[in-house]
């Protein structure tokens, strides 16, 4: 067993070291990303962190209205008011309150939310929500029983409205009861209701979702301690907070009680934070522990000279805090005289590098560090490798926000090539908790396809949400950009991708190809599906004020130009997008968009103080950017009554400065314009082998579901070919050849899309199958037979000795890849001696 456990290392040396490339080209020659390592101190937003977009939603019996807000996060405050005998009775002119009668929710209330939430997920918001039953104040707005607070609470659960969003949902506040849903100056906001309320609400929303309270008292009483206690060591062990997953029996409901955050909207109003704490240093403590997998944000006090009294507020008491409790979110009302505090090394914590921010004001500091900030510290790659060779990724994030990321993400590596995106999702490490430490190292090694194209390929490193694509894979856009986590580094940021550029590999011809057309994870596969296809996001607009990459506006989208100035028109299967290029001297740049259509007049415009103007009812799903003489419009067709090649009278663009009498600054013209044609596709053509063992599979990936298809075959149609995905058993050489699609819209719009160029179809026969060193039997020898062979033999102890792990290897397999002596049974040494035959070092296998 030792002497197999020092193969198995020295193989593991020599795989990692010697892979199958021209020595100029060694794997092991790594080059530096080119990123300025050193933090920006730009604001960004990022999912579940920042400033709360705060929407403050009425909803009645019969009447709840539908939202579409942005934002990295979305506060709904939804008040149901309307809905409880403490609300919705009358009130004499003596101020005496008749009780009216409670309701339950009604389909419409579940409908409305359901649309609202699914326009965040469009708008690429994550969204947490406080249930309430009062937003202006009054005492004791609930129902005439607690038990009809549960029933609501059950009917929300019943509904699915949160555990069908679980993805883009961030956090819920317990809310309901008393003043503003803040659980005082209600009939039930004692603790032990409190405590009710909160098991009920664990129960109704989905975990891992995390649940907030407004005290910490009703955690320590749900949890059985006294709340002094809340900071005692030995709880902390009894509930294991940092292996949650491990933790079993005795403690079934360690789960939710490791979901339990806080909601504090009285944020460093006092030293009790107006009496959300009763022993700051020890509830602060609690959250420390806790804030790992929950939230803690909330309201700054709207009081600043009553918090003036206390000196909690003051930048080197308020800064340490913010890292010890994780601040993750906060409303926008930061106090302002934090602009008159400029940041330095005297307001540096341990452990973390904020020397960028030496010089900006100490409010700037706290805006940018709400809840996670990941910057680069060093990246370096594969500087050189071949078609199906391997890339290896080495890089270093620290974390210098307040809090952690929260939710679960998917962790993906991406290759760019002239808008050809190859992708796949990757591992960080071992501990699944990555996103909790500080500073987080990383080495990755993945497997490139045996055709992807050669030339200078961008590297890039997305981290996302788990947010939902849909039930249809091949209608669902392949990624969500607007969920992308930024690096806080300058230059890396693609807005389109929603990634985050980590460097550039040149990838070589290989004389020897298999029929791998995937890229994974060495040794580690993570949903990959044979046929997985390269994306391209060439159709797809990114409404930012920049050019997401360098064919996003081309030539032929121009529909008005004079002397410096230009106006483009493009759209999609949902929206017209506009695009100006005018002056950038406004001090305050208000842009307006003019439409005339059908005899309509839309008037949209966008200020620079957040104000936005539309002369129609709604203007829902709109986006407007601008930078550096760049505005770019996003118009989806319902707002302004368009429809897809349709005629419109005239589309006027221009620029208004109103901090200089509204003088205007630009304006173009373009009349009777054609609103553009055209079906997003996202699967790119690329290069592909197959085995005639294995089926022909290709799809194209859409975003709509009601499109028609035809497959054609070096131009000819398929007959029979009509789905969206296309399937050939048993190819042979005759399937060789260029693939395309016609994709056909209802309304009449088509386009013809190339899809795959099959090279060639590799026989799969007994005698290819015997070819010695072949261990994956795919006609050909290279480093993945050595990997396979090591994947083999990784469980001894349960496998044996002689490789025998059926998961790995079939029969023949084992013959093709037991090439050290011919004894029967695979080794280390067979990796070995492929390894040596692929770098030359022998000419043949020795028998």
């Amino acid at each position: 067993m030792k002497k197999l456990i020092s193969s198995l290392l020295t193989a593991s040396l020599l795989l990692s070291a010697m892979p199958l490339i021209p020595a100029a080209a060694a794997e092991d020659e790594m080059a530096d990303s080119g990123i300025n390592y050193t933090e920006s101190v730009e604001t960004i937003q990022n999912p579940g962190a920042g400033y709360t977009n705060t929407v403050w939603a009425v909803c009645k019996p019969g009447s709840t209205p539908v939202y579409s807000p942005t934002g990295s996060i979305v506060l709904f405050f939804i008040d149901i008011g309307a809905f409880s005998s403490g609300m919705n009775g009358t009130t004499d002119e003596n101020g005496n309150y008749t009780e009216g009668k409670d309701y339950d929710l009604d389909e419409t209330f579940f409908d409305s939310w359901r649309q609202t939430f699914d326009n965040c997920r469009k708008n690429g918001c994550m969204i947490a929500v406080r249930f309430r039953y009062d937003a202006n104040g009054k005492e004791n707005p609930e129902p005439a029983t607690f038990n009809q607070v549960l029933a609501h609470i059950k009917q929300i659960k019943d509904s699915k409205i949160l555990s069908d969003n679980a993805d883009i949902l961030a956090y819920v506040e317990s809310g309901f009861v008393g003043k503003w849903g803040e659980q005082h100056g209600g009939k039930y906001t004692t603790v032990d209701y409190k405590v009710k309320l909160l098991e009920a609400m664990l129960n109704a929303v989905p975990a891992p979702v995390p649940v907030t309270v407004r005290t910490p008292d009703t955690f320590a009483q749900l949890m059985g301690i006294n709340r002094a206690d809340l900071a005692d060591e030995r709880y902390y062990k009894k509930y294991d907070f940092s292996g949650r997953d491990e933790v079993v029996d005795p403690f079934p409901c360690i789960l939710d009680l490791d979901r339990v955050g806080l909601y504090d909207d009285g944020y460093m109003g006092s030293d009790s934070d107006l009496g959300t704490y009763a022993d700051r240093e020890t509830e602060t403590e609690w959250l420390s522990r806790v804030t790992h997998h929950t939230y803690f944000g909330g309201e700054f006090s709207g009081n600043i000279d009553y918090a003036k009294q206390f000196d909690t507020y003051l930048p080197e008491n308020a800064i340490p805090e913010m890292y010890k409790t994780r601040l993750s979110y906060i409303n926008s009302n930061i106090f302002q005289l934090y602009k008159d505090y400029t940041f330095g090394k005297e307001y540096d914590v341990e452990g973390v590098d904020n020397s960028a921010y030496y010089g900006q004001t100490v409010f700037q500091f706290i805006r940018d560090h709400l809840g996670y900030r990941f910057v680069v510290r060093k990246a370096e790659n594969t500087a050189r490798t071949v078609q199906g060779g391997d890339l290896r990724m080495n890089f270093s994030l620290e974390n210098t926000g307040f809090g952690e990321v929260v939710f679960p993400t998917t962790q993906s590596v991406l290759l760019e090539k002239d808008g050809v995106i190859y992708s796949t999702n990757v591992r960080f490490k071992d501990d699944k908790d990555w996103d909790t430490e500080r500073n987080i190292d990383n080495d990755i090694s993945i497997k490139l396809p045996d055709n992807i194209a050669t030339g200078d390929w961008n590297i890039y490193l997305r981290i996302t949400p788990q947010v939902q694509t849909g039930t249809n894979f091949y209608c669902t856009p392949p990624l969500y950009p607007k969920y992308g986590i930024r690096f806080a580094n300058e230059g890396v940021w693609d807005p389109q991708l929603g990634a985050n550029r980590m460097g550039t590999v040149k990838i070589e011809k290989s004389d020897k190809h298999g029929t791998n057309n995937d890229m994974y994870q060495k040794n580690i596969i993570l949903g990959i599906q044979s046929g997985v296809a390269p994306v391209t996001l060439d159709g797809v607009t990114v409404a930012d004020g920049t050019m997401s990459n360098p064919r996003e506006w081309k030539d032929e989208d121009i529909i008005k130009s004079a002397e410096e100035q230009s106006m483009s028109l493009k759209a999609d299967d949902n929206a017209i997008y506009v695009m100006g290029k005018m002056s950038d001297a406004a001090t305050a740049p208000v842009y307006n968009l003019e439409v005339y259509s059908g005899g309509e007049r839309y008037w949209l415009y966008y200020a620079d103080n957040g104000f936005i103007y539309f002369n129609h009812d709604s203007y829902a799903g709109c986006q407007c950017k601008w930078n550096d003489g760049m505005v770019e419009f996003k118009v989806p067709f319902e707002v302004m009554g368009l429809k897809p090649g349709t005629p419109v009278d005239s589309v006027r663009l221009f620029l208004q400065d109103s901090a200089n009498d509204w003088k205007v600054l630009g304006d173009m013209t373009a009349k009777n314009v054609d609103i553009p044609a055209a079906i997003t596709t996202y699967t790119a053509y690329h290069d592909l082998r197959i085995k005639n063992s294995d089926s022909l599979f290709l799809y194209v990936m859409t975003g709509r579901s009601d499109l028609s298809f035809q497959w054609y075959h070096d131009g000819e149609p398929i007959e029979g070919a009509t789905a969206q995905k296309y399937t050939k058993d048993a190819p042979h050489s005759t399937s060789v050849g260029k693939y395309s699609v016609k994709v056909t819209a209802p309304e009449g719009i088509s386009s013809m899309v190339d899809i795959a160029n099959l090279l060639e179809v590799v026989s799969a026969s007994p005698q290819s199958s015997e070819l010695r060193g072949d261990t994956n039997c795919d006609g050909i020898v290279e480093l993945a037979d050595a990997i396979l062979i090591m994947q083999a033999l990784s469980n001894p102890d349960k496998y044996g000795d002689n490789g025998s792990d059926l998961h790995h290897l079939t029969a023949q397999g084992r013959i093709n890849g037991d090439v050290e002596g011919g004894r029967n049974g695979l080794t280390a040494n067979d990796a070995l001696e492929i390894q040596k035959k692929l770098l030359g070092l022998i000419n043949d296998f020795e028998d």
